[in-house]
């Protein structure tokens, strides 16, 4: 019963943890201005309409991205997002919603770090918090959250934690099946927040594991076993998102673009000391820094395994700086992760786990040890918090004015203006709101301007119509066109078509062939004298990603309760 009443306190310090890292944005009920808020506010408003329609996942935008049928939903998975629209059916309120999602990402990511935590460090609860404390109060964490406001990587990184002691186990512990389970599931789980995380996961592990075959392969067959059948188990698992980006990878899609390496400068030491959380202001923080600092002094007390650990948290912390020649690889594979610092989601978990032992070292593996690292966490998170916000103040004002709904990038955004400044309520002549151009086809891209403009043309004829003339509803978009010219001919919609086989359109209710122009565009014949039409274009979802989806969730199910069994039975012994 004791051990019971322990675990129901931590969560409920966890809860309390989760609700002061959202306090000071809920108190003033701003979302500050951060690098990616505009396209991921975009994403969740696709995904809380999505909910709303009676659907879970959407593979094209027509809810959001100006409405244009770019196939967000295929190229950055949306499965965490489908927590967002349940808040936000049930809250109703964007801002508080906004904030109650990631006050849900951050209870989630301490649950899952102590649970990874409990699993290294044997069973030690105090060990298994502070290091869930620890590395979910670090600035870079933060960063993603507020910063970036990168929900993506934001929910990734909850499991990166899991990734590696799944790998742990199957290397260091020879805990094969419990590895093989909590690797495939870890890596499933980031891959359906955001796939980059997974694929650095991945690479990494690889590269941990060549150095690893150089100094021990007394059991490589069993470790390769084990991995391969992870690798196996994370493809099953991950059926739900590979299916639909290999279909949209054929489609020449504009993927995000590389940064040049050539200007990249970054030290991790300058904002880590001022516990920046601000745009660019990626880093590990003040407490990681003074801990990874002192642990020099620790090096020959640590057991081979933390040492190990240690030397590949310095290396990477150096390997992303402009100390390593990045420019020699902008032009290979590797650049397909834009930002070196993303490693950070690997060292902030690895420098976590040593920062445990470090303070095992110093005696403060105890009550009061638990209490004051927590009590110096939590307040150096809302320290943090305050600077950003009193920065964000100073700096931008909330948009008030048309022109500053028209173009909001640099605008603090409230609940008066939230439902005005979406691409679905934009009012503008000119759309100035959402450009990006990620997951949009290339041939698109090369008329985007017009597209995103929500340009009709049919022969000389051309203009733009507004967003009160699109109707949107669950994968489909429907154009309500007056006062065309009388003229026939093919009628050019703004809308992107990737494969014609998933596609249906229908004029005036009437189910009609369709044509693709070299933008990759919409084109309808419009007979003569038709010059008030309706244009409805659905997205009709492949029957192999249903059944692919159904596949993902009975092999994610099935490893879960594997999993559960094996943990029932190492708390019985």
């Amino acid at each position: 019963m004791k051990k019971y009443i322990r675990y129901i306190g931590i969560i409920g310090l966890f809860a309390i943890i989760s609700y002061l890292y959202v306090w000071s944005f809920i108190k003033t009920g701003i979302i500050y201005v951060s690098s990616d808020r505009i396209f991921h506010l975009e994403r969740l408003e696709e995904a809380y309409r999505t909910l709303r329609s009676g659907h879970l996942l959407s593979y094209i935008s027509t809810y959001s991205a100006a409405r244009i049928g770019i196939a967000t939903g295929q190229g950055y998975p949306s499965i965490n997002l489908i927590i967002y629209g349940l808040i936000r059916l049930i809250l109703v309120k964007p801002v508080i919603s906004y904030y109650s999602y990631i006050m849900v990402e951050q209870f989630l990511g301490l649950i899952v770090a102590f649970y990874a935590g409990w699993i290294f460090f044997k069973g030690s609860k105090k060990s298994a918090l502070i290091f869930a404390v620890i590395l979910r109060t670090s600035t870079y964490v933060m960063y993603n959250d507020f910063g970036r406001a990168d929900i993506g990587e934001a929910w990734a990184l909850i499991f990166v934690p899991l990734a590696l002691i799944g790998y742990y186990l199957i290397t260091a512990r020879r805990e094969y099946t419990r590895g093989v389970l909590i690797l495939s599931l870890g890596l499933s789980l980031e891959l359906y927040s955001h796939i980059l995380s997974a694929v650095i996961t991945i690479l990494f592990l690889i590269g941990v594991y060549g150095l690893h075959l150089l100094s021990d392969r007394k059991n490589i067959i069993a470790e390769l076993k084990s991995l391969i059948i992870s690798a196996i188990l994370f493809i099953l698992e991950s059926l739900i998102i590979l299916i639909p980006l290999i279909d949209l990878l054929r489609e020449h899609i504009a993927t995000p673009g590389s940064s040049l390496w050539s200007r990249y400068n970054y030290s991790p030491v300058k904002f880590s000391l001022t516990n920046s959380i601000g745009i660019d202001s990626e880093n590990i923080g003040i407490i990681l820094l003074i801990l990874t600092f002192i642990g020099i002094f620790f090096l020959k007390k640590m057991s081979v395994n933390i040492r190990k650990i240690y030397i590949i948290s310095i290396f990477s912390l150096i390997l992303i700086t402009n100390i390593f020649p990045w420019s020699l690889l902008q032009n290979t594979p590797l650049r397909i992760i834009q930002f070196p610092w993303r490693l950070l989601a690997i060292i902030v978990v690895l420098l976590s786990v040593c920062s445990v032992v470090i303070l095992d070292n110093m005696r403060m593996l105890k009550v009061w040890g638990v209490v004051l690292v927590t009590i110096v966490s939590v307040t150096a998170v809302v320290v943090s918090e305050q600077n950003f916000i009193s920065n964000e103040k100073s700096m931008y004002h909330i948009a008030r004015s048309d022109k500053d709904i028209a173009d909001p990038w640099d605008k603090l955004i409230n609940s008066s203006n939230y439902d005005k400044m979406l691409s679905i309520n934009q009012t503008a002549d000119t759309n100035k709101y959402f450009t990006y151009n990620d997951y949009n086809k290339k041939s698109a891209r090369e008329n985007d301007v017009s597209i995103f403009n929500h340009e009709v043309s049919i022969g000389n004829y051309r203009k733009s119509i507004s967003n009160k003339d699109i109707e949107s509803g669950y994968q489909e978009v429907t154009y309500k066109l007056r006062e065309l010219p009388s003229d026939s001919g093919r009628l050019t919609l703004p809308f992107v078509i990737y494969d014609k086989n998933n596609y249906e359109v229908y004029l005036n209710s009437k189910e009609v062939e369709f044509y693709e122009n070299k933008y990759s565009q919409l084109q309808i014949y419009k007979d003569k004298n038709l010059q008030s039409i309706d244009v409805k274009v659905k997205y009709i979802v492949p029957i192999k990603y249903r059944i692919v989806n159904v596949v993902s969730l009975v092999a994610s199910v099935i490893s879960l309760i594997l999993l559960f069994n094996i943990e029932y039975k190492n708390n019985k012994k």
